[in-house]
């Protein structure tokens, strides 16, 4: 995934690890990629931590970057002096949106154990994260016929079958896949599919 490849490039500015996750919308990313150790991870799950993190409150209520360090005093359940005990002791928090929409928004935490974030890394780390967020915008223009093609695909079907289950030409329904193709950006129509997914549309 070209997402995934662009995470590996940022990976130096969070030697200790980063979750980033993607056009949040009713509490679900369209994706997200926890970078952390397993042991924090696993930690932070198995506490319930979430609800709680002074990280993802000042991510939902703001929009640009903070460093861990100014949130302490709103961290009532001490996660991140705990998050030190795990190789994070300073970190960075990342939220951004559409520019002019109030939708969905994408949050990333980064974690270093060595010093704090500079300036200059804070705004690149935000830029990163609102292109990343920029490239996973679902379509506008895909129609219902064509996310139907895909999802009968997805369920097994050969292009022979979509056409008599939507009374179409063969044509037709290739045309469609082709169309969805374009729109997703994708090579093939297994990948316009696993798009199609990946943004909820099937």
């Amino acid at each position: 995934m070209v997402v995934q490849a662009k995470i590996n490039e940022i990976a130096w500015l969070a030697p200790s690890g980063m979750q980033i996750s993607l056009r949040i919308s009713f509490g679900a990313p369209v994706c997200s990629f926890n970078l952390y150790s397993p042991e924090w991870i696993n930690k932070y799950t198995e506490l319930g931590l979430m609800m709680y993190d002074p990280n993802m409150k000042w991510a939902y209520e703001n929009i640009g970057t903070c460093r861990w360090s100014t949130l302490k005093d709103g961290d009532t359940h001490s996660i991140l002096k705990m998050a030190e005990g795990y190789g994070i002791k300073y970190g960075a928090t990342v939220s951004c949106r559409t520019q002019n929409q109030v939708g969905n928004r994408s949050i990333a935490t980064f974690g270093r154990n060595d010093r704090e974030y500079e300036d200059a890394e804070l705004t690149h780390l935000h830029n990163f994260l609102q292109n990343l967020h920029d490239e996973v915008t679902p379509p506008t223009n895909i129609t219902n016929a064509e996310i139907e093609a895909l999802k009968m695909l997805k369920q097994g079907m050969i292009i022979k079958e979509v056409a008599a289950e939507l009374g179409v030409s063969d044509n037709a329904v290739k045309q469609r896949l082709s169309n969805a193709r374009r729109k997703l950006k994708a090579n093939t129509t297994v990948h316009a599919t696993a798009l199609a997914q990946q943004y909820g549309l099937i």
